[in-house]
């Protein structure tokens, strides 16, 4: 997929340089790791292991980096990084090249803080010139807007087909995106083409962008899919994981999923008290919890909502549901997924009895607040490497509802409604006598006699 955005280039690049037997020189000094810093961001094949090259040959491609078809990864001994990694190069075959890679898992907002290694090329095509002073690249973040101006240099050696790492660089920024595109671009175009940059130990840690819980539950994050690296449309990700039971795996991420109560809302009826005495109001009440998720807002956006069931991800996508189920229950400890307390509840329909007290002079109802559970996390299917990031919203199994009896005074609408005559105070009474009578009663036909009975004493 055409990428039509520029590059954000490095804010911050720090280095120190190492070798075997000797002490770690530090020339331009890394800033300090903040403390927030702990967690890891996925730097898929970060060291180049995969495809594995001869020790001291080359493998084409880099698995899991765009494009994944152009340039050469290093063997071991050819690359000879101090840790014994091997390394991508950023020129071959005559030409510079760009390597791409997501960091997955970061959300927008988030903190990044990248490192890496790099080198001058030890191919030995390279002439002195050019590995003599190092070698220029670039080091950006995919972002709308131009492409920077170079700003990397590597060490220089003075030796062709020997390196010289420098490890540690560092570069900081802000994601402007969930799962942010980082690229390395060579700015080597001198005579031989296939002598450039090494890289390698590409790392990431991120402070994570703070949890917003103001999303509301009817309008979830869209989803995200992709095949590599590459954006894709959600729903080819969520047919491809609908096909079978086990064609794809659902990881929750712990970070942005969490337990909450939702608004509080009215059940059942409203009991207005006009009497002189407390009265005992006993009603069993039903409240019904539904699911919500982004996909199926995703294909109601789109004018083609799921069935059969709109609301219900379990009913219309039932093999994709149950894939979410497994990863919900695993990442509760429950690995086995056997029969657990704390299973995925798409929906859920309570009962309870209850026996509210009014008092005289007040207004009595019942209120439920619902225990819902926000989880988010990503299909994936390692086949074609389809991601499919998704958001579930739905009734919690471990936290239980709270009911409410609310009670208060009478409105004045109340008041006026309990103080009004009654309804049958002016309807028509045919028992009185003949001449107070409302309604007119027939005379009886001719020659018929007539007769009144009491019924009581």
């Amino acid at each position: 997929m055409a990428l039509l955005m520029g590059r954000r280039s490095l804010r911050r690049i720090g280095c120190s340089t190492t070798a075997a037997g000797l002490v770690a020189l530090t020339f331009a000094a890394a800033p300090p790791a903040r403390a927030a810093d702990t967690l890891d961001a996925q730097v898929p094949n970060g060291t180049f292991a995969q495809p594995v090259a001869p020790d001291n040959g080359t493998a084409a491609g880099h698995t899991d980096w765009s494009p994944d078809n152009t340039g050469v990864v290093f063997g071991k001994a050819l690359a000879q990084h101090p840790l014994g990694y091997q390394a991508a190069a950023l020129n071959w075959n005559g030409a510079a090249l760009s390597m791409r890679t997501r960091l997955w898992g970061v959300k927008a907002g988030s903190h990044v803080t990248l490192t890496w290694d790099d080198s001058p090329g030890v191919d030995r095509r390279c002439k002195p010139e050019q590995v003599k002073d190092g070698q220029t690249y670039n080091v950006s973040l995919i972002v709308e807007g131009p492409a920077p101006d170079p700003v990397v240099t590597t060490n220089g050696t003075d030796t062709v087909g020997t390196a010289n790492w420098a490890t540690g660089r560092v570069f900081e920024f802000t994601a402007t995106e969930d799962n942010p595109m980082v690229s390395f671009d060579s700015d080597e175009r001198r005579d031989s083409l296939s002598c450039g940059p090494l890289i390698t130990n590409v790392a990431a840690k991120q402070t994570p962008a703070p949890v917003d819980q103001k999303i509301r539950k009817e309008q979830l994050p869209a989803p995200k899919a992709y095949r590599g690296n590459d954006r894709m449309e959600p729903g080819v990700a969520v047919d491809d994981c609908e096909g079978s039971a086990t064609n794809c795996v659902f990881t929750v991420d712990n970070r942005y999923s969490y337990q909450y109560y939702g608004q509080t809302r009215i059940v059942g009826e409203v009991y207005i008290n006009c009497s002189r005495n407390a009265v005992v109001d006993d009603r069993r009440i039903e409240s019904t919890e539904p699911p919500y998720d982004s996909l199926t807002q995703y294909y109601a956006r789109n004018g083609t909502p799921l069935v059969p069931s709109r609301s219900d991800i379990s009913t219309s996508r039932p093999n994709l549901a149950a894939q979410a189920a497994a990863g919900f229950s695993a990442a509760g400890g429950n690995t086995a997924a056997v029969s657990t307390n704390n299973p995925l509840t798409w929906s859920r329909t309570g009962s309870k009895k209850l026996n509210p007290t009014i008092q005289p002079g007040e207004v009595s109802w019942i209120e439920v607040q619902p225990a819902r559970e926000r989880v988010t996390g990503t299909f994936s299917n390692a086949r074609n490497r389809y991601r499919l990031d998704a958001t579930f919203d739905v009734p919690a199994a471990s936290l239980p509802d709270r009911y409410f009896q609310r009670t208060g005074p009478l409105t004045d609408v109340e008041l006026q409604r309990c103080g009004s005559a009654r309804p049958t105070a002016g309807t028509p009474d045919n028992g009185a006598g003949p001449d107070k009578r409302l309604l007119a009663v027939d005379s009886p036909p001719a020659g018929v006699r007539t007769r009144s009975v009491p019924l009581g004493p």
